[in-house]
């Protein structure tokens, strides 16, 4: 089985942290290089005293690494900073202070604050009994020789395993954890963008709704330096009849149909969106009434022309536009309804018309 399969294997315990386990494991590893190295550079006649507590802590840092498919989380977090403490106090003595043995404290300050789900008070508090461990060892241990004759090259080959291995698990646990973060900080913005534009979004048809028109008009009227802005409301004629003939389902096709035509009809910076029921607004930025004629007429023919197929059924429709210009004189609701107005005329004198 692959090392990296292994390192990842789930915990066999239930509702445990998987991450926190994998990240034990890795950081064991780190540990057992390091500690190896570092009793391979001090050379053997440095520790032939100290065999049997070197071999311990060296099972019981293997016996360690298998218990955290076992263990639950809490458990092999409070093994895993026991066991560093317990190495690193005992180590000091064998290689000397200047090794840096010392610096694996870091892993366990991490640990306590990247690994452990206690509340922040807690946290702080295990922060505390770290740092009052470290002052505690500094004041026994600090400027220690080593017990054994070690050369100036392997007193400085020492402090670069040491710190290498503190700095590579430093590495690892912030990557590991932030990563995580910035997933679920993704995953977060990404539900609140799908959020707002479900809030923003016509379910049926797809174009935006009247919430958002309405947005969209304060929006591009506070930002507008004055040039023309058109806007129409469109009417889809007769729908009642489609509905009544067809059914609603249909009446619903026909629906999506117009809004699909409107998409692939109008220019790229056209907004549109259905304003409710088979009434749709479109709004024509930098565009006066005459160009926004030209283009409503082009759709309305567009409609005219198209048919919704439902199963056997060829549906037919057209459409009524009243046009308005945005007067700067007074607010969007009110050339709304001028628009409104005109769409009545429309239908008032046959229908399927543009009247501006």
């Amino acid at each position: 089985m692959k090392l990296i399969d292994l390192i990842n294997r789930d915990v066999k315990a239930e509702n445990e942290s998987k991450k926190v386990m994998v990240a034990l494991r890795v950081l064991y590893l780190i540990v057992a290089i390091a500690f190896l190295l570092d009793v391979i550079l001090a050379g053997p006649h440095n520790f032939q005293t100290y065999w049997c507590g070197f071999c311990l802590f060296y099972a019981v840092l293997i016996a360690l690494f298998i218990y955290t498919y076992y263990s639950r989380t809490r458990v092999s977090l409070w093994l895993f900073l026991i066991y560093v403490f317990s190495w690193s106090i005992y180590m000091i003595p064998k290689v000397g202070w200047s090794a840096g043995m010392q610096n694996f404290f870091i892993l366990v300050l991490l640990m306590v604050f990247f690994g452990s789900y206690a509340r922040i008070g807690m946290k702080l508090l295990l922060a505390a009994f770290v740092l009052a461990t470290r002052v505690v060892v500094i004041l026994t241990l600090g400027g220690i020789k080593p017990v054994g004759e070690i050369s100036w090259l392997t007193d400085k080959l020492l402090q670069i395993v040491n710190i290498s291995a503190v700095f590579s698990a430093i590495i690892y646990l912030s990557y590991n954890f932030s990563k995580a973060e910035k997933e679920e900080e993704g995953k977060l913005v990404e539900y609140n963008d799908r959020l707002q534009k479900e809030a923003y979004t016509d379910q049926l048809t797809g174009l935006y709704n009247r919430r958002r028109a309405k947005d969209y008009l304060a929006d591009l009227i506070a930002e507008n330096n004055g040039s023309a802005i058109s806007l129409a409301l469109g009417d889809i004629d007769f729908f009642k009849k489609v509905n009544d003939t067809y059914g609603h389902d249909s009446g619903d096709e026909v629906l999506k149909k117009i809004a699909k035509t409107m998409m692939e009809t109008m220019r790229s910076n056209t907004f549109i969106s259905r304003w409710g029921g088979e009434e749709f607004l479109i709004v024509f930025p930098n565009c006066n009434g005459d160009e926004a004629h030209i283009a409503l007429e082009r759709l309305r023919m567009a409609i005219h022309d198209s048919e919704t197929v439902v199963g056997e059924q060829h549906i037919k429709v057209t459409m009524t536009f009243g046009l308005v210009e945005y007067d700067y004189g007074g607010d969007f609701e009110n050339s709304i309804k001028l628009a409104d107005e005109n769409l009545y005329r429309g239908k008032e004198s046959g229908r399927n018309q543009v009247v501006y």
